[in-house]
């Protein structure tokens, strides 16, 4: 497929120097685009042609890096050529020697799920845990044999420039609008999401949030759906019942754990840990290995994480809580009354609902970043006293001044990271710097 074929690296970060290093053992030429770095400066071992707006023309194929916006000027005129464009997931499936490969997306929950679905599996056999937490797929497809198990976390970026990328098990955590700075419309977005299911077929296997089931109805999904609900459903798939988590696989219900077994707090973990278990189950991972999984499992970093407690606050570093659904969430997982700190990269979202339905448990809002001006104005709709400052560390010396013995202080942004910082870990890894910093 890819012999002798004229690429194009779009984007030239971490996915794509994993795409440069994939192609290397392929007779092709390879073509890279990055407008913000200065490619003949590049130290690196592979051969590339630094591409020019004259190339076009020669390429064949476009892998493009998910941080390279949709509507580029540069893909507009590769659509227009009929040039394909594809993401890193793409590429590898086309690859990859096994076909046990999970698939996990959704707005929230993404990376949650994927890595105790991870843990469960490398119980049992050798399991590649990549996407957006670890490494980048293109790192291990040629390592992957064929018994060995991929989960990927796959982001809407990168499912929206898939063709035949076809899971055996796809995994949708749940769907709202987010990224619309991005995808433009609603619709957009979910479409992306949903393509995880595109391919599949009557012998693959789609795990959805129950809450999102009339919405699944609407894209024909072939393969066999499985659902996790927090209320007993009829359904195949996963649900909550007086306390304890139980497995329907059409035939019985198996109880799987008790709800107080669980370590990680929250609702939405709940669901999360539901949906892992289906995909496990599916897998014929025995319920054995999958409790002592679950038991043992304390949460992901910059998700919810405990930092520490000080004079009786404790101290929460949620910097994943990158939308408004996920902020909510995670006010609601707070015990005591909540001092949250938020802000960040403007997607376009409303923070509108987010305030309002977190309005209960919160004590103050203190708020950083781009968006800052326009999660006060919810604020005020809302009548929830808030406080404006220029960075994350006066947010966390005005924390801890507001802050009484049995309060909770969250840094849940709300919002991406990228106008302050290059990422979420970096915003999260600041936060508990400054967290464990305070005397």
């Amino acid at each position: 497929m890819l012999e002798n074929k004229n690429i194009l690296i779009m984007g030239f970060g971490v996915t794509g120097k994993a795409t440069l290093k994939f192609l290397k053992e392929f007779p092709c030429k390879i073509y890279i685009y990055d407008s913000n770095l200065d490619l003949q400066k590049l130290n690196v071992d592979e051969d590339f042609i630094i591409f020019k707006e004259e190339d076009l023309d020669k390429i064949d194929l476009i892998v493009k890096s998910p941080g390279i916006y949709p509507f580029h000027e540069l893909l507009v005129k590769a659509r227009e050529k009929n040039i394909e464009v594809i993401s890193d997931i793409e590429l590898s499936y086309r690859n990859l020697k096994t076909n046990n490969v999970v698939a996990v997306t959704g707005t929230n929950g993404k990376t949650t799920t994927t890595t105790i679905i991870g843990d469960i599996l490398r119980r049992k056999s050798k399991t590649f845990v990549v996407g957006n937490i670890g490494r980048g797929i293109l790192e291990i497809t040629e390592d992957a044999k064929s018994d060995d198990y991929v989960v990927i976390e796959a982001s809407s970026f990168q499912l929206e420039h898939t063709k035949l990328f076809k899971p055996h098990i796809a995994l949708l955590t749940y769907v709202t609008s987010d990224h619309l700075d991005w995808h433009k419309t609603t619709q957009n977005y979910v479409d992306a999401k949903f393509k995880i299911f595109a391919n599949q077929d009557e012998d693959d296997f789609a795990i959805l949030n129950y809450e999102n089931k009339e919405l699944a109805e609407n894209y024909n999904l072939k393969g066999k759906k499985y659902y996790f609900s927090m209320h007993k459903i009829s359904e195949r798939g996963a649900f909550l019942d007086k306390g304890k988590i139980y497995f329907n696989d059409g035939e019985k219900a198996e109880e799987i754990l008790a709800v107080k077994e669980i370590k990680i707090p929250g609702d939405h973990n709940i669901k999360n840990i539901m949906a892992a278990i289906i995909a496990s189950k599916l897998l014929n991972i025995d319920t054995d290995t999958i409790r002592k999984s679950i038991i043992s499992f304390t949460g992901v970093e910059h998700r919810i994480e405990f930092v520490r407690e000080l004079d009786g606050v404790k101290y929460y570093n949620d910097s994943k809580g990158t939308n408004p659904d996920s902020t909510e969430v995670a006010v609601a997982a707070m015990d005591g009354p909540a001092i949250l700190i938020a802000g960040g990269y403007d997607k376009g979202a409303s923070f509108d609902d987010l305030i309002e339905k977190s309005k209960s448990k919160l004590k103050t809002v203190i708020l950083f970043g781009e968006t800052a001006e326009k999660i006060s104005n919810s604020c005020k709709k809302s009548k929830v006293e808030f406080y404006i400052v220029k960075d994350l560390n006066k947010a966390v010396e005005l924390a801890k001044k507001l802050s009484s013995s049995g309060d909770d202080v969250l840094l849940s942004p709300a919002c991406a990271s990228w106008d302050m910082y290059s990422d979420y870990e970096v915003r999260g890894r600041h936060f508990k710097d400054l967290v464990r910093e305070l005397v």
